[in-house]
């Protein structure tokens, strides 16, 4: 199916993402959710945190909630075991994204939840790690064994959450996250052909960044963690907002960026005048969306609950597409291991 990509655990778990979405099924998480949802009334505020691409795909849902009128947070694990402690107690629900369950931060946190008395629920692919046996609630994510960086965990996250957002607002359970996969699956049919057109288009910037807004923003997160875990390549993330704010300066024929064009009208609107001025600077720009005019990094098309899912596929094969080039075999650890250990 690809024979221009190298045969690693990488791609293997890329293609294999379709399939693990599948296994999220929304009647199973609003079973293990019961005992949040019929309590909450009681909280005073919501604490969302994990670490890495848990961290950012809890970006979404933590939109959704704000977006209703919630108190919210959307804290780093790390951060709230430094200065956030305050606000977990027991009117605070805890939800805790974590794909194994038992990195450092994330034991250190189940303690001093179950210490203030926290309700937490556990979004993890372990339901026998640390986290998962400190939690009052277990979404289990059921993304199977994972190779190399953060791919099927990821996006099975991403559904996960989905699912708790529907479920808590009283919206309907259907099989959104079955339709998702199946365009997923038709979009890796021609991952091979994709990974090949973005090596003649991108090639190897000097400078690169990856920008967006809203919803869009977790992909541009995980994106460049992915980008640096799996081709070992510099890059920045940012808000398209923030973007203007000082680094626009860095405009020039040197600069490459992915602008993820998002599904909200004024933030299409905002992007695409960033879009505009960057081309006036000499920058080489790439439009992320479901029909952008050069096709480069394309977007499955999927429903808008299901965009940020789709968004995160065209900078994952970009990460291919950058380690192929450089000699670097793609998502292969050098430093790390998959569970960090050490805060």
């Amino acid at each position: 199916m690809f024979h221009d990509v190298a045969e690693s655990a990488y791609a293997a778990d890329i293609l294999s993402q379709p399939d693990c979405l599948r296994r999220v099924r929304m009647g199973e998480v609003a079973s293990s959710l019961q005992q949040v949802v019929g309590s909450l009334g009681r909280f005073t505020r919501i604490v969302l945190t994990g670490m890495g691409a848990s961290h950012a795909a809890l970006r979404p849902l933590w939109l959704s909630l704000i977006g209703k009128g919630y108190p919210a947070w959307l804290l780093e694990s790390s951060e709230v075991l430094a200065s956030a402690l305050p606000l977990v107690d027991r009117s605070t629900l805890l939800i805790v994204a974590s794909q194994s369950g038992r990195s450092a931060e994330i034991i250190a946190l189940a303690g001093e939840a179950s210490e203030r008395g926290a309700m937490m629920l556990a979004i993890t692919n372990d339901v026998g790690s640390p986290l998962a046996r400190a939690a009052h609630a277990v979404v289990e994510i059921k993304a199977g064994i994972e190779n190399a960086v953060s791919t099927k965990t990821y996006i099975n996250t991403l559904g996960a959450t989905i699912s708790i957002r529907r479920i808590l607002f009283g919206e309907p359970i259907d099989d959104v996250l079955d339709r998702t996969a199946d365009a997923l699956s038709i979009y890796l049919d021609t991952m091979a052909g994709r990974v090949r057109a973005m090596k003649d288009a991108v090639g190897v910037p000097e400078r690169l960044f990856f920008l967006a807004r809203g919803r869009s923003l977790a992909a541009a997160e995980c994106g460049a963690l992915i980008m640096k875990e799996a081709a070992k390549r510099p890059i920045e993330a940012q808000s398209v907002a923030q973007f203007r704010h000082g680094p626009l300066e860095l405009a020039d024929e040197r600069l490459t960026v992915v602008l993820l064009a998002g599904s909200q009208p004024r933030d299409r609107e905002l992007n695409a005048a960033l879009d505009a001025d960057l081309r006036t600077h000499g920058a080489r720009t790439f439009l992320l969306d479901t029909n952008p005019p050069d096709a480069i990094m394309a977007i499955p098309p999927v429903l808008d609950d299901a965009r940020p899912i789709a968004e995160i596929l065209p900078l994952q094969l970009l990460s291919v597409a950058i380690a192929e080039q450089t000699g670097v075999v793609p998502g292969v650890f050098r430093h790390l291991s998959k569970v960090t250990t050490v805060q």
